[in-house]
């Protein structure tokens, strides 16, 4: 082995540990931020450094979408200012939602637009209609939504214009290419003795290079206020993944399954969230007691709550479709 196999080696190797130790130091300094309180209680829309569902998503993959939008639709819903029905026909648009009398305070500007499309349609809309609204109701309140989780100042960059980090990416890229380069280097090296040691050496270069690109985000990068909120959220999220059967009080469980389903679907815990209270209910029953779970902002036949989540998933899958069919980003 001469010289240049040896140095390639050992440069190869020191190249490895060293993108190591850079990973797991800036892992651990995105990792490290106010530890939340342990008891976060309910996240409530318009609670100061909260977050509503329909931001939700914006912590999670850092940008706002129509997903989003209908989860403050069912979010609206469960406060008492919209009720959500299905229309016979297994179509798209077979949706209404009815106004109520509730007076619109407090809200933000894209919970106020959503419910100017009902009241200017004479009190009901259907989900079609909405998205075929001459006056971009959908297109608008999105933009609305979009500002707002700008104006939180969770990511250093637009939430609906996910960016590469370029600092680490390039740097990955420039060790990968000295990688190349010294595979190259090996090889011609390598003709009077054994190559192996000299590419071993450039594989781990090009190892370390990988290593650093997957240091770069396909998101904004996030702010420490935002680090903070999503590692609150986190804890809500946990205190839902958690939450059990007998956890749940009687007199509290309408108000519990309400206040927190439009949470449980932007975390994708819907379906195990509507079990936990379909077995307190059975369990009750087994028990010769009572336990209903009233969902009046949902307009369909009393059934497990399993079976109105899956109609809230639905209605989030149709609106979804809608938007794909009117070109609407997200």
């Amino acid at each position: 082995m001469n010289m240049v196999e040896w140095v390639l080696l050992f440069a190869g190797a020191i190249m490895a540990v060293a993108s190591l130790v850079i990973w797991f130091v800036v892992r651990r300094h995105r990792e490290s931020a106010v530890a939340p309180a342990s008891n976060p209680g309910l996240i409530l829309p318009d609670a100061p450094g909260a977050v509503g569902p329909a931001m939700t998503g914006a912590l999670v993959d850092g940008k706002a979408g129509v997903r989003d939008l209908m989860l403050s639709v069912i979010d609206l819903a469960v406060r008492g200012y919209l009720i959500l029905k299905p229309l016979s026909g297994n179509t798209s648009s077979g949706w209404l939602l009815q106004g109520t009398d509730k007076p619109a305070r407090g809200l933000t500007d894209f919970e106020t637009t959503l419910l100017a499309a009902p009241a200017a349609a004479g009190s009901a809309i259907t989900l079609g209609s909405l998205f075929a609204d001459s006056t971009g109701t959908v297109t608008k309140s999105l933009t609305q939504l979009r500002a707002a989780v700008a104006r939180a100042g969770w990511f250093s960059a637009d939430a609906h214009t996910p960016q590469h980090r370029p600092s680490w990416a390039a740097v990955g890229g420039l060790v990968i290419l000295v990688g190349l380069i010294a595979a190259v280097v090996a090889m011609v090296a390598g003709f009077s003795a054994s190559i192996w040691p000299g590419l071993t050496g450039a594989a781990l270069i090009v190892v370390s290079g990988l290593v650093l690109i997957s240091l770069a985000r396909l998101r904004p990068s996030i702010t420490t206020a935002g680090d903070t909120t999503r590692r609150q959220v986190q804890v809500y999220r946990d205190w839902l993944q958690g939450l059990q059967p007998h956890d749940i009080a009687p007199e509290q469980a309408t108000e519990l399954f309400n206040a927190n389903i439009a949470a449980a679907l932007a975390f994708g815990l819907e379906a195990p969230f509507a079990e936990v209270f379909d077995t307190a209910i059975a369990r009750h029953r087994n028990w010769g007691g009572q336990l209903g779970i009233a969902t009046d902002w949902l307009d369909v036949p009393q059934a497990p709550l399993t079976e109105r989540v899956k109609l809230l998933d639905q209605l989030i899958a149709d609106a979804t479709r809608l938007a794909d069919r009117a070109g609407l980003a997200g």
